[in-house]
This record gives C-alpha cells, structure tokens and sequence, in this order.
C-alpha cells in the first residue's frame, strides 16, 4: 500500500523533472488512484479523496441553504430560474461518482488483507457519507440507494423511497460507531496507529464518536423526535470537539485560502454581497452606540466604506469646526445611481410600510450589501462593498470606529494640502473620505487562514433549544438559548488574533459581551410562546421561535448547511426579509434533480417545479417566503 504512494509522488516529481528510472511503470499507464483496483489501491488516498469530496459538497449545501435562510444573498429573483437542474451536479458526482465506489473500495481492501485494519477509514468514510446522504434527502427527496454503486447491475438505477434512504444513513452512522468502538485509541482518543491524514479531527475517535452522536440528534430534530432531542448525550458541547475544516494561507500549487477570501480579498476589490437581513439584524441602529448590536459583526463583515449612499452614518468632529471638539454628528449621504441604483429608486410596493423596508437597498454605518433576491448588474463597489470578516474566511477584523474621524484639510495657496489651519490657504476641503483607510487586497488580514464551520458546540444548543421549546421546557430552553450565543461569540472572538495586522482596540470589551448576551436572555424569556402576524405578514411581535431562529441563523453564519431544513420545519424566523421581487415563486421544498444524472439515467423523471416535500415535511410556511 505504502509502495503505491511513494511511487505516486514519484510520478509526480518526475513529470516535473523529465526524470525516469529504468524500473518505472509508464505514466499513463497508471490508473486513476480513486478507481484502483482492490489489489492496488491506497485507503490512505481512497479516504483523503473522500475527505475532499466532503468538504466541497458541505459548501454547495451550505451556499444554498444559506440563501433560503438569508445568512447569505441570494443573487436570483425567481426561485425556479436560480436553481435550476445544474444546482446540485457537483454534490451528486461526489457522492456517487467518488465517494460511493471510494468507501466501497476500501472496505474491498480491507476484506481482502485479514493482516490489516482499516476500521477507522470505513467509519470515517461512513459518517462522512451518512451525512451527505441525509442531506440528498432533504435537498431532493427520493434518491437512488440500494441500487446506487453497482453499475454492472445496475447502470441506472432507480430511486428509492426517501425515509427508507434515511433510515439507511442513520443505519450507516451506527455500524461507524461500532467500528470507531473496536479502535484503540490513548488517553486522549487519538487513534495512534492510523497512517493517514484526517483533515477533521486528526485520528481522534472520541471527537468522530460525537459527531456521529449530533448527527443522529440532528435527525432526530429534522423528524421532530424532540425526546430523543433533548436527551441526547455525548454529542458535540465544546468548541474544541468542534467539527470544522481548517484552511490554510497558501496561494498557489494548491491555493489553500478559504474560498471566501479567495473571492473578496484581491487586488481589484470584493465579489461577495452579504445579506442585509443578516447584517441589520446584527447592527440594527448605529453600531457600539447602541446596547442591541451584536458582539460578532466586526469578526464577521469587513467594512470598506464609512457610509453606504442614501443612508445615516456617524462622524466625529476632531477638531471642533461644527461645534465642541469630539462631537458627533449625523450624516445623511445622498444616493447615488451608478454605486447602488436602488439608493435612487422607490421602495418597491409590496415591501412599503414593512420592516423590510429601510434595509430592502441599503444600510447605515457603511454595510453595504444587497437583500434577498437582488440580481442587479455589479456596479464598480468592489471597494466600497462589505467583505468578509476574520471569521469565518480568514480575513480582516473590523477596527475601523462607527463615528467616522472628521479633520478639516487646508488647501494652501502653493496648491498642497495640510490639517495645520496656521498657514496662508484658501479654504478647506473635509473630507472622511480620505481618512478611512480599510480596504480589501490580497494577503491582507488572516490571509485565508479560516475555517469551514460544519457542526459547532453553539449550534448543538440552539437544536436542543428548539427541541425543549417543543416540548414546553421552556427554561430549559432558555438555558440551552443562552449557552448557544455564549458559545458561538466565545469562538468567533478567538479568531481576532489570526489577523496579526488588526486594530482591536474597537473590539467589544468582556462587558459589552455580557451586557449582549443578557439583554438577549431577557428578551427570550419576556416574549411570547406565539404571535400574531400583521397585515403585511410580519409578526406583531417577535415570539421565542423567531429569535431562537434569528440568533441560530447569525451562529451558523459561514456554516448554515441546516437554515434550509429549519425553515421548512419550523416556519421560523418570520423576521426574514422579503423577496425584492413580489413574485419569486414559491419557496422551494426540494430542488430539481441534478442534470448529469437525469440526462444519463432514463429512469429518473425530473420535476418541473421546486414543490415536491421530503417525507418529514409536514409543509409549514414562512411568511416571508
């Protein structure tokens, strides 16, 4: 096994160098190392591929699901017309292509060498595959299963029943856990023995067996077993059990950035458009000058602009020009056509007289995204634009102050400018432009050092809060509320130190944090179990199923691969923001099937709308959707 991958890097090396020895097999005659044949193929490389294939698929998941739950934007008026059948290709190959035939392969390998032990490749690969496998479910409902991997037999093969594949994928996360079971491991659970490279929790089999114990809590919560929910134990509850996936800072051969930063931090500005629902509801008034704003924005969103056009923003007067020195003012800017078109346009009418419209274009302080549904043309604001924070995409903390730095700049007669007003000048020109300096360009910040979070100690409490709220514990609920924002801050937070250039000296202090967290806990504890919703279809108030949603929504920020599942179980968080166009359609409750399969597989029927229900889908609605 080990002659294989020495002789693979050789390979490698020797394309490079046009060096051969005279015992070397030809290049092209080797096989591709994720299709080997049993005899010849490595664990170590059919495990790794599957590692990969994950984590590409986590992020397609994600980026949808992030969409539908408004922790990202949705660039797409119609919902039909933005995901169409091309949407989940790639998720499909992974599963089907590669990682069904690679964990097949390995358990071959491990059948046919008595002498060696490959439990922990096939219950990683296990887990891995469970979970991708319930997530086809709940994206698309039926699924080819017991058919799928045997294309001598079957080289079409049918769907089967989505709650018997279900079944099937808990099933899978149990015989893992047997398997991890059988492992020795140390003191600290690491699997010493294990020859690979595990890209998640580096052969620690106590950290596998807890995410194996939340996965099967998480189908619990997805069928509404709120029970099993509730007492769930040995599942993820500490950051450092955390499930995620850890990026590096290298740009070339390979690029091992997140691909967030990749994205946003280049030398000709940012290309993401963060949610504005997601930003307001983290700054819903004037940023540290307001006890409500959320201790996480600064790690999460990179300002590039003190303010956004047609907007109020702050700034202090330095040097007293309007009045005492160190006052601060309003600003309201004007807006501008050719930076944020809409800044020059009426609210659209379905979204008059709702909340949805003071943030349907644009927001105060300088957050400068887009709202849900917004597919305008890209204007020249990749220097203006929010990008991506410190956390989670390795980028840049956020240290500029809310009350932008206001200093009066003299034009001299010599035509230079100056802030001394002592010399012979004519006039002045102010300008807060000029003063801030916070900008995206490649290498800045954490330099990509982030991570992908999948399944994190915080969200593991807002799914045991939902739960307890189910069930009337609503104390118990509270609790679990409380440590779910404690836990996802505490974590965010700890990310400021991989941005070595940061100013934190914005940074919220241990107070502040505090403060936030028990203002939140009181306003749980003070709404109502339900509420009313008002003729726009907003609620009249915010019950504890919407900010149980609304602050598991801003945890999973980077990560929300389950919003899509919470809005279709729950109809929560009804604060989310409206559509910008009146008629995107319905809201989807599974997508089209992958065009690769359909057009090679006479025997899958493709829909023709996004309407069909997974079989735990009892069809409740958002309002908002």
């Amino acid at each position: 096994m080990k002659k294989l991958y020495k002789f693979l890097l050789i390979s490698v090396l020797s394309s490079v160098t046009l060096f051969y020895s005279c015992d070397t097999i030809e290049l092209e005659q080797l096989t591709n190392p994720n299709a080997l044949s049993p005899d010849l193929a490595d664990p170590d490389l059919l495990l790794n591929q599957i590692q990969l294939s994950y984590r590409v698929s986590q992020r397609d998941f994600e980026g949808i699901s992030a969409d539908f739950g408004r922790v990202s934007q949705m660039f797409g008026r119609n919902y039909l017309e933005t995901y169409v059948d091309g949407t989940l290709n790639r998720v499909w190959e992974n599963f089907y292509s590669t990682n069904f035939p690679n964990l097949n392969a390995i358990i071959a390998i491990d059948e046919a060498n008595p002498d060696k032990d490959y439990s922990y490749h096939i219950a990683a690969a296990k887990t891995l595959q469970a979970h991708t496998l319930m997530q086809l479910v709940d994206f698309l409902g039926d699924v080819p299963f017991s058919q799928a991997g045997k294309p001598a037999e079957f080289p079409k093969p049918t769907v089967d029943d989505d709650e018997s594949v279900y079944n099937s994928a808990i099933a899978m996360l149990a015989e893992a856990k047997v398997l991890f079971s059988s492992i020795p491991i140390n003191s600290d659970g690491v699997y010493e023995a294990f020859s690979g490279t595990d890209l998640f929790h580096g052969a620690n089999v106590t950290k596998w067996v807890k995410l194996i114990n939340t996965l099967e809590m998480r189908a619990n919560l997805t069928t509404k077993k709120y029970a099993a929910v509730a007492s769930a134990s040995g599942v993820i509850e500490n950051t450092e059990d955390d499930f995620q996936f850890q990026y590096g800072t290298n740009v070339l051969q390979p690029d091992t950035r997140h691909p967030n930063y990749g994205s946003d931090y280049t030398d000709s500005g940012a290309n993401i458009y963060q949610s504005n629902w997601l930003m307001n509801i983290m700054v819903p008034g004037f940023g540290d000058f307001d006890t409500n704003t959320d201790p996480r924005r600064r790690y999460y969103f990179y300002r590039q602009n003190w303010r956004t056009p047609g907007t109020t923003s702050l700034f202090v007067d330095v040097e007293g020009r309007f009045g005492g020195p160190g006052t601060i003012y309003t600003d309201d800017s004007d807006g501008d056509g050719e930076s944020i078109s809409c800044s020059l346009q009426d609210t659209p009418t379905h979204l008059q007289f709702t909340p949805d419209e003071n943030i349907w274009c644009n927001l105060n302080l300088g957050y400068w995204g887009r709202t849900h549904g917004n597919d305008e043309g890209t204007p020249p604001d990749n220097f203006t634009r929010t990008a991506v924070g410190v956390y989670p995409s390795g980028g840049s903390f956020d240290g500029y102050p809310d009350a932008a730095p206001f200093i009066a700049h003299y034009r001299q007669e010599d035509g230079s400018i100056t802030t001394d007003p002592s010399g012979e000048y004519i006039g002045y020109v102010a300008s807060i432009e000029f003063l801030y300096n916070q900008a995206v360009g490649l290498g800045k910040g954490a330099a990509g050092n982030g991570i992908d979070p999948i399944y994190l100690a915080s969200y593991v409490d807002f799914m045991k809060a939902e739960a307890n709220l189910a069930l009337g514990n609503v104390s118990i609920a509270a609790d679990h509320f409380e440590a779910g924002i404690t836990k996802s801050i505490e974590k965010v937070q700890s990310f400021a130190g991989f941005d070595a250039t940061a100013d934190t000296d914005e940074a919220p202090s241990v107070a502040t944090v505090s403060e936030f967290i028990a203002a939140k806990v009181a306003e749980f504890n003070a709404a109502p179990a339900t509420s009313g919703l008002d003729a726009t279809g907003f609620p009249t108030e915010k019950d504890k199923m919407d900010l149980l949603g609304e602050q598991y929504f801003i945890a999973m920020y980077g990560g929300a691969g389950d919003a899509f599942n919470f809005v279709r179980r729950t109809g929560y968080p009804r604060t989310l923001a409206r559509s910008i166009d009146p008629s995107p359609g319905p809201f989807p409750r599974t997508l089209l099937y992958p065009s690769v399969e359909v057009s090679a597989n006479g025997n899958l029927e493709q829909r023709t709308d996004l309407n069909t229900t997974v079989f735990w889908d009892t069809g409740v609605v958002n309002p908002a959707n």
